[in-house]
């Protein structure tokens, strides 16, 4: 439900700001997609290690807590990125709201690494054998996506720009990429192994 309505307030604040002319449809749509790109792998993700990890532990709820009190503030957070509103000093402000943002999405991504991980427990028996490795290198690929955003945090990543906008937003890019660029390793490895298997 959570997720379903972070996801909603997003599409609910394009609405209520429309843009006027045919660039900014684009670019809204972009950036729209991208926090969308975010949330529903995330929610992906979750949903995956929610349906073999039990929330039998104090660690384990708060993560759990935490992570959704993370996914309902990302909206909230990624519109005053995307539209800020008028302040007399831009530069403070820009750079606190979108380290916040970068904070938020580490986070997130830091916490799933730990949930995945804590699904290998082979004590629990939580996951058959064979996926245990496959496990492990996606709570490394969650835990390093988390690392690299937040790394953005840095007041370098604000400050130095590319074509007039800061690094931070151009980077953010990065640790999305590496996500599907590891899944789609894994896919390829996967039916390679398959296949040798099957001759």
């Amino acid at each position: 439900m959570i997720f379903g309505l972070a996801l909603s307030v997003g599409a609910i604040t394009l609405v209520g700001s429309p843009p006027t002319d045919v660039p900014s449809i684009y670019s809204d749509l972009a950036t729209f997609g991208f926090s969308f790109l975010i949330l529903i792998t995330i929610w992906l993700r979750y949903t995956r290690i929610m349906s073999v990890l039990p929330l039998e532990t104090e660690r384990g709820v708060v993560l759990n807590i935490t992570l959704l009190f993370l996914v309902s503030v990302e909206p909230f957070l990624f519109n005053i990125v995307r539209n800020p509103p008028t302040v007399l000093d831009y530069g403070p402000y820009g750079d606190a709201i979108s380290t916040l943002y970068a904070l938020d999405l580490g986070a997130m991504m830091v916490i799933l690494g730990i949930f995945t991980f804590s699904a290998t427990a082979q004590e629990k028996k939580l996951i058959p054998d064979e996926f245990v490795g496959r496990f492990k290198i996606e709570s490394i690929t969650w835990l390093i996506t988390g690392g690299l955003f937040l790394v953005t945090v840095l007041p370098f990543f604000f400050t130095f720009k590319v074509h007039g906008m800061p690094l931070r937003y151009a980077f953010w890019v990065v640790p999305m990429l590496f996500i599907f660029t590891v899944k789609t390793l894994e896919r390829i490895t996967v039916r390679m192994r398959d296949h040798r298997d099957g001759v």
